[in-house]
């Protein structure tokens, strides 16, 4: 019996299970230091399957939602559910507030702040690592209603209690779809909000505009990850007051535009703000990497919803850059060890656009692909993080479209996916296979991922 991948529940340790449901088989395992693991099924209670698209698909949880609440959000882009988190809860969560100032971050005001002068505090990273913060992020009331409107597996991108002190200033309309953030990146993730007080005229309003999420702006095109053209921006009177009290649960579609009224009262306006990504859906900067610390403080049930999580530290971040032709190429070079090794090098994090989801190495693989090959991509996609020396390296991927200058890349060598597993002994990770059949699985939805310094210019580029 093999131990359990990070990240994975216990009950899909050994290579086979039967029950009196189900009878699910492991698939051959490509690697034990991936984000994604190789199970099609998952064996819980009450389990039900359906045919979609020709593929079995499994959900075991609880169904929370009703057909006309879900087609009330994929509507308008957002849905509130009344009363949602006990009171008892709440409490609780506040407590664990207490224990854990917000000062992670203070992104929108203009000089240093010093808590709680007036501004929006935030609280994030690992702060899940207090058992009374950590039980809303595995929530029954929360995750199953993510899965429903994600149509998938959710996976915690962001754990985010904002407090919005007294006579903290508001943020203008925007949407959150953000290519160069590790929580606004995915393809296919919602906001779930819960405000510890009433968000109401004194303490400051979140306003939707609903149907603003505009979804026929994402579509297939020519390139592996989806195409999203620049967002509609809606006009001002289109925003409304969905009226959130405290222990409300709001679901918001990542591209929904919404804007935050500043606090004019004499209290704190705190709320949670945490996102869960579609499990098939990473970001494309990669993952936040929460540490084991905060995995333990998860039930055994809720570290499922942890896609990836370690104590390593990524300090490399290496390119598959592909090329067409009658098999998939992948470019490598000669390691100073002497090894073969996707191009790339040292991670270092930029401060373009800063703020706590630290995670988008893409800058850092920029450089380094600049200085090896010459040559930089417009975009790049998260593939995986695989080991290397005594930290994990980060992994993106471009595939060239045969359209640039025919430039010979000195050095390098092309390798099919037959020449690498007849190379693997010589390949610096051991592991360059798996990301690339990571990166050619059609069923991984991708986006594309830019450097803080591109979105400071737009954006929606590209």
């Amino acid at each position: 019996m093999r131990e359990p991948i990070g990240g994975e529940p216990s009950f899909l340790s050994s290579s086979s299970i039967r029950n009196r449901f189900l009878h699910i088989e492991e698939l051959p395992s490509r690697s034990t230091e991936n984000t994604y693991t190789h199970w099609r099924l998952r064996s819980t209670l009450n389990v039900r399957i359906t045919l979609t698209h020709g593929r079995l698909c499994l959900s075991g949880r609880r169904r929370v939602l009703t057909t006309e609440q879900l087609a009330e959000y994929h509507r308008d882009g957002f849905l509130v559910l009344k009363g949602q988190i006990a009171e008892a809860d709440i409490c609780r969560l506040e407590r664990g507030f207490q224990r854990n100032p917000p000062l992670d971050g203070t992104l929108y005001d203009a000089r240093k702040l010093s808590y709680p002068e007036p501004g929006r505090y935030t609280l994030a990273n690992n702060c899940l690592k207090d058992p009374d913060l950590a039980f809303l992020a595995e929530h029954d009331q929360i995750v199953p209603a993510a899965a429903e409107v994600l149509g998938a597996d959710p996976k915690l991108s962001a754990y985010v209690i904002y407090d919005r002190t007294p006579q903290g200033a508001g943020i203008p309309s925007h949407n959150d779809y953000k290519r160069w953030r590790p929580v606004g990146s995915s393809m296919n993730w919602v906001f779930t909000t819960v405000p510890f007080c009433d968000f109401d005229h004194s303490t400051g309003q979140l306003l939707v505009a609903p149907g603003s999420h505009h979804l026929e702006r994402i579509h297939v095109g020519l390139e592996r990850p989806m195409e999203v053209e620049v967002p509609v921006r809606p006009p001002e009177d289109s925003y409304v007051d969905p009226e959130l009290k405290r222990g409300d649960l709001l679901l918001m579609n990542m591209h929904l535009w919404h804007q935050a009224v500043g606090n004019t009262s004499d209290s704190h306006r705190v709320g949670a703000f945490n996102k869960y990504a579609a499990a098939n859906a990473p970001p494309a900067t990669g993952w936040f990497l929460y540490d084991d610390q905060v995995h333990d403080a998860l039930t055994s049930v809720g570290r499922s919803v942890l896609a990836r999580h370690s104590n390593r530290t990524i300090d490399t971040t290496r390119l598959l850059l592909l090329r067409e032709g009658n098999d998939q190429e992948v470019l490598l070079l000669t390691h100073p060890r002497g090894q073969l090794a996707l191009p790339g090098g040292p991670t270092f994090t930029e401060k373009a656009i800063a703020d706590w989801d630290a995670g988008n190495y893409i800058a850092a693989l920029q450089a380094a692909v600049r200085d090896q090959l010459s040559i930089e991509t417009p975009w790049v996609s998260y593939v995986g993080d695989f080991p290397e020396g005594d930290g994990l390296c980060r992994v993106y991927a471009y595939t060239l479209n045969g359209l640039g200058f025919p430039v010979r890349y000195e050095g390098a060598e092309w390798m099919d996916r037959q020449r690498l597993l007849s190379a693997k002994p010589d390949l610096l990770g051991g592991w360059e296979i798996d990301a690339l059949d990571l990166w050619l699985d059609d069923e991984i939805v991708r986006g594309k991922g830019l450097t803080q310094a591109q979105c400071r210019v737009n954006q929606y580029a590209y």
